[in-house]
């Protein structure tokens, strides 16, 4: 049967796909093209300095990488080894559909035992309009990680059935995995599962060895990630994610308000999704339907609230009201203050992946329950043919509305994100404006105004910008960016190191000098550049003449008149002081490491125009590590002393190296304990 439903998988996701399987075509939405052009500039860097870049100067100045979670598809063990061996990441993706769909008739099967209505449901759930959007829009990291759903929940019940080794040791590979896929928030989700469904089985049983084994699954299933999640604990109070109020304000702008429900029913009822939405959220790209039928199996269901069908419901209404967020305030809120790393997330909506994971699952007994009724009660009608009509309408339900997110119609009003494979590759050509900021750049950065503070563009090639496109930037960055005069302040752009300032329109500032007009090819199309260069740019390290300490009107003083950057720097920690003058002579910049050559005579303080990260970032002056100090509210200053001659800044990445090389040896040690029997059993046999 596993195989029928692998065969009846192929069957569905290559008739939604079609396009993209058969006709060479791509999806080029934002959040596609973003991680597309992060991988590539990354994968460069991976080569060039054998060992994994955890920095990424391209954008925002400078922020971490592996910490932020944007270069971690590889760090994921099955999407590593499928890569290695020629699987694209969209493939990737589609054979996460198939394992899900499998996951999905495994974990049915053994609620209900009925082997038709398992294959049948798990079909559906692939077509899940969620998962499919998450594809389409390029969250391949979402739908991925939601894919362990089901076999998650399956493995708990192996161990709760069967408490062995053997069965713990799957439970802790397939959540180590799901750890390691990294789309946190739906790891959180997923805890949220496991963590009731073990409690609600364990209050039944109560066995001791189920609550040992489970608990190692958990240990071995973080050890397996840690090496993802440990240095990612240092940045995240560090981040926009970092859980304060205005923070609470944006997280619960994609709320679903509760009047959004009739779109369960009534998929069109507010617009669909792109500019034809007319909901309650900023925008959105899809309504909530899982299926009518399913809806209606599901509410069918509940007539018998046995047999594990209390736990889905209660599970369903929980996200369900948790998806409310600031329309049902005090019961977000609640979650939000004191559950544990919950004030990380946005986007309450989110969580409906779980309400529909169990309207699925409620579906399944629904169908059980329906179809015995019926053969009950009709003698002339099969069990067969109960299997096939539920199954078609189902299907032709769904369809309609997966469709339309794949590849809508003209006059729908949403954006259709397929594009040709040509047209894909074409967005990242190295065109006139690229080649001359290759050319000219050398160690600077480029302020990218209006539309292009976000294109991907200039990340896949290696330029370095002030702008660019992360959900988790630097919280300081972030605060002095929403500061500084709609970014024109000439002060903050030259000690960021800005050179060039470029837009699709043109700029009159008197500090701003007319350089030339290129063409940029970008998603949007074929556009015309100005470039400016920026007056008394900075370059990328220098001495300062005075050292002021931060107080609270630090952005204020930043973006005045009264502000130079190239002789005053506003330094926390340090009090008001006159510097004589020094002379950097020689910058050797890597990912990983800058070495700077100084020239001083007296005391001295050095601004570095690279974001301060603290704890990773480690400074050494003439082999002594030395206090990094914050400057302008983002850089990193030095404090040297007469005779200090070379400095050097390196980035400590112990933390990750020691845990990554765990990752692998516990995965490899798991695997192998796991057909460590049936070969000593065939030993045993031959002898």
């Amino acid at each position: 049967m596993i195989l029928l439903c692998t065969f009846f998988s192929v069957l569905i996701i290559s008739i939604l796909f079609a396009d993209i399987i058969f006709f060479d075509k791509s999806f080029a939405s934002g959040d596609t093209l973003n991680p597309y052009a992060a991988s590539n500039i990354l994968d460069q860097s991976k080569s060039l300095l054998n060992e994994w870049p955890q920095w990424q100067p391209w954008i925002f100045s400078g922020m971490p990488s592996l910490e932020s979670f944007t270069y971690v598809n590889l760090l994921y063990t099955p999407s590593y080894i499928l890569n290695e061996i020629g699987f694209s990441d969209i493939s990737i993706q589609f054979l996460h559909l198939m394992f899900t769909s499998i996951g999905m008739y495994l974990l049915i099967n053994k609620l209900i035992s009925k082997r038709y209505i398992s294959i049948i449901v798990s079909m559906l759930w692939i077509m899940n309009p969620f998962l499919i959007t998450m594809i389409v829009f390029g969250h391949g990291s979402q739908m991925m990680t939601a894919s362990f759903f089901p076999w998650i929940l399956y493995s708990l019940i192996l161990l709760n059935d069967n408490p062995t080794l053997k069965n713990m040791t799957i439970l802790a590979l397939l959540l180590g995995f799901q750890f390691q896929r990294a789309h946190v928030q739906i790891v959180y989700y997923s805890c949220m599962i496991l963590f009731t469904f073990f409690i609600y089985n364990y209050i039944k049983i109560k066995d001791r060895k189920f609550f040992l084994l489970f608990l190692s699954a958990i240990f071995f299933a973080f050890l397996i990630s840690a090496h993802i999640y440990l240095p990612s604990l240092d940045y995240k109070d560090l981040s926009i994610r970092s859980g304060d109020i205005a923070n609470l304000q944006y997280a619960t702008n994609w709320s679903m308000h509760p009047k959004e429900l009739i779109t369960y029913f009534l998929p069109y009822y507010y617009g669909f999704g792109g500019s034809s939405y007319t909901g309650f959220m900023p925008f959105t790209d899809y309504p909530n339907y899982v299926g009518l039928p399913v809806i209606l199996l599901a509410l069918f269901s509940l007539k018998n609230l046995s047999n594990n069908r209390l736990y889905f419901l209660s599970v369903l209404i929980v996200s369900i009201l948790l998806s409310f967020g600031k329309y049902f305030s005090i019961f977000y809120e609640f979650f939000y203050n004191y559950l544990p790393f919950f004030s990380s997330f946005r986007v309450p909506s989110m969580i409906l992946i779980v309400s529909n994971f169990c309207l699925y699952i409620l579906c399944a007994y629904g169908l059980k329950d329906l179809s015995f009724y019926i053969i009950e009660n009709y003698k002339k009608i099969s069990y067969q043919m109960i299997m096939i009509f539920f199954f078609l309408i189902s299907f032709l339900d769904i369809q309609r509305i997966d469709f339309q997110i794949i590849n809508p119609p003209k006059d729908s009003g949403q954006k259709s994100q397929m594009v040709s494979k040509e047209f894909f590759n074409s967005i990242f050509i190295e065109d006139e404006t690229i080649i001359f900021l290759k050319d000219n750049l050398k160690s600077n950065r480029i302020y990218p105004a209006g539309s292009l503070f976000t294109d991907p563009k200039f990340k896949y090639h290696g330029i370095e910008s002030v702008g660019g496109y992360h959900p988790a930037k630097f919280n300081h960055y972030a605060k002095l960016m929403s500061n500084t005069n709609n970014l024109l302040s000439i002060p903050v752009l030259q000690f960021l190191n800005v050179k060039y300032f470029i837009s699709t329109t043109q700029i009159n500032h008197p500090k701003l000098k007319y350089i030339k007009t290129t063409n940029f090819n970008s998603i949007n199309g074929l556009k015309r550049i100005f470039i400016y260069e920026l007056e008394n740019f900075t370059e990328k390290a220098w001495f300062v003449r005075n050292v002021i300490p931060e107080d609270k009107n630090l952005y204020l003083f930043l973006n005045s008149d009264a502000f130079d950057p190239n002789r005053i720097a506003v330094v926390k920690d340090l009090s008001e002081k006159k510097f004589s003058n020094a002379q950097v002579k020689n910058i050797n910049r890597q990912i990983h490491k800058i070495e700077i050559e100084v020239d001083i005579k007296n005391e001295s303080f050095l601004v570095l125009s690279e974001i301060n990260y603290p704890d990773r970032w480690k400074a050494y002056v003439d082999g002594k590590e030395q206090k990094i100090y914050q400057v302008n509210g983002v850089l990193r200053g030095l404090l040297l002393k007469e005779g200090d001659k070379s400095i050097i800044f390196e980035y400590d990445n112990s933390y990750f190296k020691l845990f990554f090389n765990i990752s692998k040896f516990l995965i490899s040690a798991l695997i192998l304990s796991l057909f460590i029997p049936n070969l000593m059993a065939l030993f045993k046999s031959k002898n």
